[in-house]
């Protein structure tokens, strides 16, 4: 059986679902939140064997000790939750609530922990940006010059400065702000650490879907349009960015393979920018990157060939 932990919009687990419906294998799903609503049931009981059973309306009672394959897909932000509490809950309360949903959250990895994985829970959680960073330089990627610092002072040279873990989306006033990638102008003002890059001034910018030693290229032409030039998630709906598939340099893939193996990520979205300069510059590896625009502009089929290795864990 394969089971996939995902959360509850993700289009890319949908379509990789049917392809698994097709080929006739058994799964399920369990996304993060219904197991915070109670729209998935859990049991679990310490025993000689332990066991844990979960059950929803879609596939009904399943024990869990019959999982053979485990996709770690999209799992766990508590914080896109929040709305479903009282919003007059006191902040110690959110805490707690928080705490406790991590710690159930961290029972089912636990009790799931020996099974086949697509990305490891243990690996992926412990991986930040900065050691991202780190092992790419080490492997022989370019990267771009990057400091962390609460006064920093540019030096008359371009940066940008991005989140050090992951972004989010903040809300206030009724209103959601995206924390994306901006540019940073010189400033001796004291403030909160953060992580600053050197801007890289770029040809286009690749989008790169990585599953089992094997790399996905997209190239993005987002330089061409002033809203999407620092941040192509920053959209233009009315005039989007050209989107065609890439091959890489023989080196850059060989050495995007050894940095993926060498942060233990069966797969994940990697971010790469063609500088003007002619060289290639690693950004960031999201493990859970959605790979939907890479296989749809690319006619990569990446769903279809999610659902083949999934497929080919669990019949082995």
């Amino acid at each position: 059986m394969i089971l996939i932990l995902s959360t509850t919009h993700d289009d890319d687990t949908n379509v990789v679902m049917e392809h698994l419906a097709n080929m006739g294998e058994s799964c399920i799903r369990i996304n993060d939140v219904d197991l915070f609503n109670g729209t998935t049931k859990i049991y679990y009981k310490i025993s000689s064997p332990t066991s844990l059973t979960v059950e929803n309306k879609l596939f009904g009672g399943v024990d869990l000790s019959q999982v053979r394959v485990v996709w770690y897909r999209k799992w766990g932000n508590f914080n896109k939750y929040k709305d479903l509490l009282d919003q007059n809950i006191s902040n110690e309360m959110f805490q707690y609530l928080h705490s406790e949903y991590y710690g159930i959250l961290k029972t089912i990895l636990y009790f799931l922990n020996d099974k086949k994985w697509i990305n490891h829970h243990s690996k992926i959680n412990r991986l930040n940006k900065i050691e991202m960073l780190t092992i790419a330089n080490n492997i022989g990627l370019k990267i771009p010059s990057t400091v962390i610092a609460n006064n920093f002072d540019t030096e008359k040279k371009d940066w940008i400065t991005k989140a050090v873990n992951e972004g989010a989306v903040i809300s206030h006033n009724q209103k959601k702000f995206p924390l994306m990638t901006v540019e940073y102008n010189n400033s001796t003002v004291s403030f909160f650490p953060s992580l600053f890059q050197q801007h890289i001034y770029k040809e286009y910018e690749l989008r790169i879907f990585h599953l089992n030693g094997k790399n996905y290229p997209m190239a993005v032409f987002s330089q061409n349009d002033e809203q999407t030039s620092v941040d192509f998630r920053n959209y233009n709906q009315n005039k989007p960015n050209r989107f065609v598939p890439y091959q890489l340099p023989e080196d850059l893939n060989h050495k995007i393979c050894q940095l993926m193996k060498a942060c233990h990520m069966d797969t994940g979205s990697i971010d790469v920018i063609k500088g003007v300069d002619g060289e290639y510059y690693f950004l960031e590896i999201n493990p859970s990157g959605q790979f939907r625009m890479t296989s749809y502009h690319c006619n990569y089929n990446l769903h279809y060939e999610m659902a083949k290795q999934l497929k080919k864990m669990n019949d082995e």
